[in-house]
């Protein structure tokens, strides 16, 4: 199923023959599949360099549409109870996420799937924008869509203002799950934002789990759902059934 929109008109010159790659995010444990994480893909550049182009030449807003409307033909095979998680970038939320504006019209595309979709959003902005961002988050939750705060790296005052916003799920940073069974200072890190997650009624998603030892820590925290090559690398198909190691029964 292909969804058809006309958001810009003539559009920006834009990157073309991106394609997504989805991501399971897992139950860690049972190893359900819980959701996707779409992820922007080119046979000619990195996702990085394709948004530094975009933002260099002003086009950052229409190619993050670009990269939705590819991302979104996924969501007729989603089974029951699982999510589509969307990057959006924020000058798309502040510039385009509002009555009338070119959001609506993609969210208004897509409202038969608003309980399956949810939009993620990087922490690493700044805390000038949170009015911006509090708009944008207000006006997708009122038509129904989730959201997610991604990339969690620390405990801080941005980070405390940014859950104010009651996120759906936190995301927590590869950086810091990556080798987290024998890194104390992130292990402190992290158990303080599963204890804000519980706070705020927010889910915990760890992202970058990729042996046994850090997905052994984090079930052990009581981080509900994982995200990572242990799991699953992304791929152009949806993963539809996973089946844990014998390392991880036990």
């Amino acid at each position: 199923m292909k969804f058809k929109f006309n958001l810009f008109g003539k559009k920006k010159k834009i990157s073309s023959g991106i394609y997504s790659v989805y991501q399971p995010i897992v139950d860690i444990a049972t190893w359900d599949i819980k959701g996707y994480e779409a992820l922007v893909r080119s046979e000619k550049e990195t996702p990085l360099e394709m948004f530094q182009k975009s933002y260099e030449d002003g086009t950052v807003v229409p190619f993050d549409f670009h990269c939705l409307e590819v991302a979104i033909g996924a969501l007729p095979n989603l089974a029951e109870g699982q999510y589509l998680f969307l990057n959006i970038e924020s000058p798309t939320l502040e510039q385009a996420f509002d009555k009338g504006k070119k959001g609506e019209v993609f969210l208004d595309g897509v409202k038969e799937y608003s309980e399956k979709i949810v939009f993620e959003l990087a922490e690493g902005v700044k805390r000038s924008d949170f009015e911006f961002i509090r708009r944008g988050v207000t006006f997708i939750r009122s038509l129904g869509y989730r959201f997610a705060l991604d990339d969690l790296t620390e405990i801080g005052a941005k980070t405390f203002q940014m859950a104010s916003l009651r996120p759906d799920f936190f995301k927590i940073d590869l950086r810091l799950v990556r080798g987290i069974a024998d890194n104390h200072v992130n292990q402190q890190i992290v158990k303080e934002m599963v204890h804000l997650g519980r706070m705020n009624g927010s889910e915990m998603v760890a992202e970058g789990v990729e042996n046994k030892e850090d997905y052994k820590y984090i079930r052990n925290m009581g981080i509900r759902y994982g995200q990572g090559f242990y799991f699953a690398r992304p791929e152009k198909e949806l993963l539809t059934y996973l089946e844990p190691p014998e390392e991880a029964r036990t």
